[in-house]
Parts: structure tokens; sequence; C-alpha cells
């Protein structure tokens, strides 16, 4: 079986070589911002003097200070400098970087005066909020940031009703339209069309069109003298002087129509063919004509 962990400080490693710390708002508050913390692997030859004393601070937010950080950490012990850096994250693939959108890491190099301080801020991230340490947040830039997304779009209440006044006028715009364009209508010579109604031309004049007679009355009512409906009394009328209705019904229409119209010609040819066949036979006992 595997040695369980001797302290929190294992548990605390969420990434690998990395420990949590958890840093609250302000001090006694449940609400904290969590670091990346890990002793500092120095590269560059004139770091390696100072190494052993420096912490190596990720997962900052863009808002953070080199001076909130040295209050911050100058809970563990007195801190001689600290190196903020932000650099571009690249993605690695290329739908990623099509997107045009730019990330950075933030990360801190904290060196502390004695090795000592930079060992007990590693004590302390054990993924407990820890009681050295307070990093409030950047309230001026923090509201300057709120205030510009509050500008990039208007006020909830006030689109709301611009709206609902635009859809209620809606509708009387759009038969204010339709109004105007039929009363100054143009054909492609330029002459305003005379329609049903008022029509307004381009220099106020208006003209009142005249309503269109039906058919049905005056002149056009009476048959012509000497025509089937005068001497019928009307278009298709019967006895009574009424129309008589066509027949809607169509026999060939539906399949089993046609079936039986067909079946019906077969029987009669079948029939005629035997009336013949007995005519035949009967001419030949009465001796008409010889076979």
């Amino acid at each position: 079986m595997g040695k369980p962990p001797s302290s929190g400080l294992q548990g605390a490693e969420l990434v690998r070589g990395y420990r949590l710390l958890r840093v609250p708002l302000v001090a006694g508050s449940p609400i904290s911002r969590s670091l990346l913390v890990k002793k500092h692997e120095a590269r560059d030859p004139a770091e390696k003097e100072s190494a052993h004393r420096t912490l190596f601070v990720t997962h900052l937010d863009g808002f953070v200070t080199e001076a909130q950080l040295q209050r911050c950490f100058s809970g563990f012990g007195p801190v001689e400098k600290v190196e903020l850096k932000s650099v571009e994250k690249k993605a690695g693939k290329a739908e990623l970087r099509a997107d045009q959108i730019v990330n950075y890491v933030v990360f801190a190099r904290v060196v502390f005066k004695d090795a000592s301080a930079m060992q007990k801020a590693l004590d302390a991230a054990t993924g407990r909020i820890a009681a050295h340490a307070v990093l409030p947040p950047p309230t001026p830039m923090l509201k300057e940031q709120l205030k510009q997304s509050r500008e990039l779009y208007r006020d909830p209440v006030e689109l709301r009703r611009e709206i609902d006044a635009w859809m209620a006028n809606y509708d009387e715009r759009q038969e204010e339209k339709k109004r105007i364009a039929h009363e100054t209508a143009v054909d492609d010579d330029g002459f305003t069309k005379v329609v049903s109604g008022i029509t307004r031309t381009a220099d106020g004049l208006t003209i009142r069109g005249a309503r269109m007679g039906s058919l049905v009355t005056g002149a056009f009512a009476e048959a012509v003298y000497g025509s089937k409906e005068s001497m019928t009394g009307g278009s298709g009328a019967g006895e009574n002087g009424k129309k008589k209705k066509k027949s809607k019904e169509m026999p060939d229409f539906y399949k089993f129509q046609q079936r039986e119209q067909r079946r019906a010609e077969l029987m009669d040819h079948r029939k005629r063919h035997s009336e013949d066949v007995e005519t035949v036979k009967m001419m030949r006992k009465s001796k008409r004509f010889k076979s």
C-alpha cells in the first residue's frame, strides 16, 4: 500500500509542481483569491543567487499590481522586490487563433529577504484560506471595467419602452404608406393612374374615380333579341326561369369507374356476339344461306 500524505501540502497540489494559496480579500473574509505558487527554479545565472528565497506566483488576473503583491506577501516576511510580467498565450489550434482572441498569462516572482519567509508562504499554501496575507480586489480598475461594459448596451427599460412605441405605430405607418402610394401611382410614361377612390397628382390636383357599374345591371342585363337566352328566359333557364344546375359527377374520374365502364363494354360485346351466333343458327335452319 502507498504511503498516505503526511500533510495538507500534497493535497493542495492541483497542478503538478504548484500549490494552492488562497488569499482572502479582507482579513477574516470567506471570499478569497486563489493563487498557484511554487519555489522558483532559476534558469538565468543572475537569478540563482536569490532563487532559494524567490517564490513563483501565477494564476493572477490582469488587475493586480506589484505594490499589491508586495503588501500581500509581506505578511509572511520582508519582501525585497516583486517582478510582475504578462505574456501572451498563443492558442495551439489554428481554428482558435482564427478568432483573433488574445489571452495573457500573468505571473510574478516574489523575492523575499529571507528564505524562511519564502518557506512560510509555501507552508501556508494548503488549500485553506491563509491568515497572514490579504489581497483586496482592485476597486478603481474593476469599477472602470464594469462602467465600460455597461456603456456597450442601452438601458433595457428605456429600450423596451422605445420598441413598444415603435411597434404601436408600425401598423399605422404601413397603412399610411399604402394610401399615399395608392393615391400617387404613376405609370411608366409619367402619367398619374386614375384608380377607384381618390387620386392626387404631384401638383396637388385631386381626382375622384367613378365606380364601375356591375355587368348584371342596366342594359347589360337585357337579353339580346333572338338569342337562346331570350327564348328560354335567360342563360340556362328552365320552365320556371331558374338555371339548371350542371351535374358535377364525372363518370370516369376514379379508377373503379373506369374498370366498371370497361367491364360493361365487354359484357355488351359478348352479349351482341352471342345474339349474332344465334341469328346465324336460325338462318341456317331456315336454309336462307349455305355455309
